[in-house]
């Protein structure tokens, strides 16, 4: 009977947290910021780890933005923290989000105070942690996918996720008329 009553009340702790933090990213929304006009110098790059153990277009996005793949941070998120625990330090789970939209975890929080130039939101499918993370990041300019998250992207491509040389081709066109590179 303790056993039932306790995973109740996990579910329902898991279920504040959650509104809690699509509330946050509403409000977020509303308070839309006009993006920074200066070039992309410095990148972010936020992997949705269950598409993706290890990123594998770090050298074609380095040579679009012309930065040594080593000064581009990623950040990959996996839902189930077992498996999360096989990818580097830069990692997140479900399991990190806190109440009011916060997330628990020094590397998140690291990543997202950190004023990168750029975000590139690497994922495909709508997920609440992604979408947090990216919204909460001090990226002054941020890239996604069509069709996910566009309300938070200053700049969407129409491309399939994995095909990166499409992506990457569509990129460069247009932060180069939008002088961002």
């Amino acid at each position: 009977m303790y056993f039932c009553t306790a995973n109740v009340n996990l579910m329902f702790l898991k279920g504040i947290k959650r509104k809690s933090a699509q509330k946050y990213i509403s409000k977020a929304l509303k308070a839309s910021v006009t993006p920074d006009s200066g070039k992309i110098t410095s990148l972010a790059i936020l992997v949705d780890a269950s598409k993706y153990q290890e990123f594998p277009f770090l050298k074609e996005l380095s040579t679009v933005f012309k930065i040594k793949p080593e000064s581009i941070a990623i950040l990959y998120y996996h839902p189930n923290k077992k498996i999360a625990v096989q990818f580097s330090d830069t990692f997140f789970t479900d399991s990190d989000l806190r109440f009011n939209g916060n997330v628990k975890n020094e590397v998140v929080n690291s990543f997202i105070n950190t004023q990168y130039d750029g975000l590139i939101n690497f994922y495909s499918e709508e997920n609440l942690l992604l979408n947090l993370v990216s919204v909460q990041s001090k990226a002054k300019y941020k890239i996604g996918f069509s069709g996910t998250n566009e309300a938070f992207n200053d700049l969407s491509i129409a491309t399939e996720l994995g095909n990166i040389t499409e992506f990457t081709f569509e990129l460069k066109k247009y932060l180069s008329i939008l002088n961002k590179i």
